[in-house]
């Protein structure tokens, strides 16, 4: 796993942790609310209001220190490669032309038929990215490929009986 990868995971476990000791504070609060009187009851609403607030603070920090690791609205610079991909059943109809390596590519997916999800793998099976391709729109995808070599394409949206033969390949050169 990546480091930004671990720096996402490491944070949604973080708020994931807090959200549950948050809704147990609420249960044992209410809890509490049904014996208590019109002054602790009160009491009680303030803390419920400053947790809330505090919650919202963590998941904005949250959402600001991970939003500018999503890949979606990047742009391919001035001289990309542009490689049009079509999605059918059961298969990936891509061009045959290589793509260089350390070069930004732009992906313009689409599909003809159903939704597929093109995944795309290194060699050995580590997963790089994955667009959700639909049919009559056309979904933009930026990525450098940093070393050549062959990256198997998968479709990770169940599309029909052939789903599982819908592989690919793309070519990757220096």
């Amino acid at each position: 796993m990546g480091r930004t990868a671990t720096i996402i995971a490491v944070s949604y476990t973080l708020v994931s942790g807090l959200a549950i000791l948050f809704m147990l504070f609420v249960a044992v609060s209410t809890r509490r609310r049904r014996q208590a009187d019109r002054e602790t009851l009160v009491r009680l609403g303030e803390h419920e209001k400053t947790w809330f607030g505090v919650v919202v603070v963590l998941l904005v920090a949250v959402l600001f220190a991970t939003i500018f690791f999503t890949p979606y609205g990047r742009s391919a610079g001035s001289d990309p490669q542009v490689v049009r991909i079509t999605g059918v059943q059961f298969a990936w109809l891509m061009p045959s032309t290589p793509i260089r390596a350390g070069r930004r590519v732009e992906f313009k997916l689409t599909s003809k038929d159903v939704n597929h999800g093109f995944a795309v793998y290194t060699a050995k099976g580590k997963f790089l990215f994955q667009v959700q391709v639909m049919p009559g729109k056309t979904q933009d995808y930026v990525y450098t490929f940093k070393r050549p070599g062959t990256y198997k394409v998968l479709c990770l949206e169940f599309c029909g009986v052939g789903h599982d033969k819908m592989q690919s390949e793309l070519r990757v050169v220096a």
